[in-house]
């Protein structure tokens, strides 16, 4: 059989697909997936091609479902904001447009700013890790990253619970998600529709109350004034905050839970705690062994050759962020945190959509294993657990993670 019949991203494939992409990586780099109705492309340097390239390969549909969503599903979003300005769509000079104030809140210099609030509110949430059979997951890698996030886009932070459930299950229907019952896709889209109220309230009240934060520079950028908002400022506005705050912390938490994850079950805990000044290490090694986010999808504008194959515009591609390519560090299916840092992993994406929180996301696992390996350097996973990965194709991390300390 074709690789592309055998290929199961949400069933077989979903809790180590590693295997997988190498055997594909060898046989057939890229091949159509009848699963997700698009080809699948797996070898780094094809990867590079692709996400470098946006006038061949664009991100148009970089957000849309594998499925088509149902009547009620539909209906229930049509009660929200209209995808307007999100720049995760966009190509070329409507994208640096929009991104560049969009993200110049996680510039080097605001992450740096941002430090002491992360290392308050990762200490904070050491206590909630005690215990045996805790779900490192709910208990910290879920919260964490939305707390920073609320602290720099501008949301108060007793906003941070609803805003973090919300946009996790808003996140289910952009892409490929296995929902577990029925109802969840519907629900999921109520809480869509929810985290998009909750955006643009939070836009008025800064238009109230100008601040100092990401919402405050993209008034500054895209409304200028202290007039009422049209409703088109308005959905452009909810679109572009929903771009950051969404993206900027699911993957970090996938992040964190990899990261415990590879450090517990591999015996380098014990080594990282022995050498904390292994921690930027161990983040790169995390981030290059199994990268939070799995897969960008593009789509072809024009005809193009590809790993050998002629593919006609309007093409869908699935581009897998896999970094164990044979072309990558020697021994790449080794996780080894004292490995010297090497640039090349696509962890974060490449070319002009590479992750603008990328930074962020650095500090925040930096920070975390410092704090969590000099607290808890007998932690272990709880016995007997099996691990069950967040059913979704494009962010890789798990659903549970059980530990003791």
């Amino acid at each position: 059989m074709a690789l592309g019949d055998v290929y199961d991203p949400l069933g077989t494939h979903l809790d180590d697909p590693f295997s997988f992409y190498a055997r594909a990586r060898e046989a057939e780099p890229l091949f159509y997936s009848p699963a997700i109705d698009a080809w699948v492309v797996t070898r780094l340097d094809d990867v590079r091609k692709v996400l470098r390239d946006g006038k061949t390969y664009s991100s148009a549909n970089a957000l849309k479902p594998f499925r088509p969503f149902n009547d009620e599903v539909l209906a229930e979003l049509a009660k929200g904001y209209p995808p307007r300005a999100m720049f995760i769509t966009m190509d070329g000079e409507e994208h640096r447009r929009l991104r560049t104030p969009a993200t110049a809140g996680l510039s080097a210099e605001r992450v740096a700013a941002a430090e002491p609030f992360i290392t308050e509110r990762a200490t904070a949430l050491l206590p909630e890790l005690s215990g045996e059979r805790v779900d490192f997951m709910a208990a910290y890698a879920n919260r964490l990253p939305v707390d920073v996030i609320c602290h720099l886009v501008g949301f108060p932070l007793s906003e941070s619970q609803a805003l973090g459930d919300d946009s996790r299950a808003a996140a289910s229907l952009s892409m490929g998600h296995r929902f577990k019952r029925p109802g969840e896709e519907l629900d999921a889209a109520r809480a869509w529709v929810r985290f998009q109220r909750q955006i643009a309230r939070q836009i008025n009240e800064h238009r109230r109350e100008p601040r100092d934060d990401i919402i405050g520079d993209l008034l500054k950028a895209y409304a200028p004034g202290d007039g009422p908002l049209t409703p088109t400022q308005e959905a452009d506005l909810v679109g572009l905050v929903f771009s950051v705050a969404l993206p900027g912390h699911i993957t970090t938490s996938a992040l964190l839970g990899n990261g415990l994850l590879r450090l517990l079950n591999t015996g380098q805990w014990k080594l990282l705690c022995e050498r904390p000044d292994l921690a930027p290490n161990a983040v790169e090694e995390i981030l290059r062994y199994d990268s939070p986010t799995h897969v960008f999808l593009r789509v072809t504008t024009r005809e193009t050759t590809l790993a050998g194959h002629t593919l006609p515009p309007g093409t869908e591609l699935a581009v897998w962020l896999v970094n164990r390519d044979e072309t990558a560090p020697s021994h790449p299916n080794d996780f080894d945190i004292t490995r010297p840092v090497q640039p090349g992993h696509i962890a974060f994406g490449h070319g002009a959509h590479f992750c603008p929180g990328a930074a962020l996301a650095r500090r925040q696992a930096e920070i975390s294993l410092r704090l969590i390996s000099q607290r808890y350097p007998s932690l272990r996973l709880t016995p007997g657990q099996q691990i069950q990965y967040r059913p979704s194709l494009d962010h890789h991390g798990p659903d549970t993670l059980l530990i003791d300390t």
